[in-house]
């Protein structure tokens, strides 16, 4: 459904973003799709919902990359990505997955935002009802990128599991025939690596770059370093570059920082099998498969984030990736 660029509710956004881009929202076509929301614990209940997102369709182009925020929401660099990315030929959607579920920022309390839908699950939904609504409006080839918790939601993109209930929720929710296409290329930038779940973990073959910083303290790049063979193993197609001296959010429009708020999790390496749960690092175990008890004894709050000499150093990487794989 095709709507008006510009609207009064997007007008704080519009302002924040004016003159910092080549790209701006008032530039894009706002758009709307049909997705879900998972919402509810221990058990979600999953229903409609209208996504939303800023369509950036350059002329001409058949191949189109979906872009999704991390924890904070839509902030300038999601507009900068969509500059490095017309430069080379294509479409974007910059997706917004938590306006339309009445989520600020997520980083404050990670599980409080995820009972309201604040979580990747949401946001895999999010971009493959996305992907399956620009094929029906002439897209050849499809491909994501996403930044931090972003990047753990595209992890989720590739889990056979999550397609499974993403399919069964949206034909359910809207009496459709809706089936699940796999992307056709997926970058994830410093997202977390630290949670493997040998029962369920099994992927699609899509092509995937993971890119992550070797200061990390935020999310470490040893785990996803250790997650491209976990996902290979399980059928996936992943592979990895570590940028040296770069930590997390390495392509935020501020400088390098000091954080002390909020909870993350580089201390915690988490493994879900037939035994329980166990945090690597201490060597901890409980019982069951919910990892949200151990989360809690393992959270952190200080970490680092922001750019340090060149906020643009990861560009080639991806672009080059989506230009041989889309």
């Amino acid at each position: 459904m095709k709507m008006p660029a510009l609207c009064a509710a997007a007008a704080v956004l519009f302002a924040q973003f004016a003159g910092a881009q080549t790209a701006r929202p008032e530039l894009a076509e706002k758009v709307s799709w049909p997705s879900m929301l998972c919402a509810g614990t221990p058990t979600y209940v999953c229903n409609r919902l209208d996504a939303q997102g800023y369509l950036f369709a350059t002329p001409g182009a058949k191949k189109v990359v979906l872009i999704s925020h991390g924890s904070q929401g839509i902030d300038s660099r999601m507009f900068d990505y969509v500059d490095s990315l017309q430069k080379e030929g294509f479409a974007a959607l910059v997706i917004d997955h938590w306006k339309p579920r009445g989520i600020g920022v997520t980083h404050d309390d990670y599980a409080a935002a995820g009972i309201r839908g604040g979580n990747e699950l949401n946001m895999a939904s999010d971009s493959l009802t996305a992907a399956d609504w620009l094929r029906r409006r002439g897209y050849e080839k499809v491909g994501s990128i996403g930044e931090s918790q972003g990047s753990s939601a595209a992890v989720v993109l590739q889990q056979k599991w999550a397609h499974v209930l993403i399919e069964r929720n949206i034909r359910r929710i809207y009496t459709s025939d809706f089936r699940v296409s796999p992307l056709d290329a997926v970058v994830g930038m410093y997202g977390y690596c630290g949670f493997r779940q040998a029962q369920r973990d099994g992927f699609v073959g899509t092509p995937f770059l993971f890119i992550t910083g070797e200061v990390d303290d935020n999310t470490p790049s040893k785990y996803c370093e250790r997650y491209v063979p976990w996902m290979n193993e399980r059928g996936g197609n992943a592979k990895i570059i570590v940028i040296p001296g770069e930590g997390h959010s390495f392509d935020a429009p501020y400088k390098r920082q000091r954080n002390v708020f909020g909870p993350h999790y580089a201390k915690c390496d988490i493994l879900v099998d037939d035994t329980g749960v166990t945090e690597l690092n201490s060597g901890e175990k409980i019982p069951g498969v919910s990892i949200n008890p151990m989360l809690a004894k393992c959270v952190s709050k200080i970490y680092h984030s922001g750019y340090w000499k060149d906020r643009f150093i990861a560009v080639p990487h991806w672009t080059g990736f989506f230009k041989q794989n889309l």
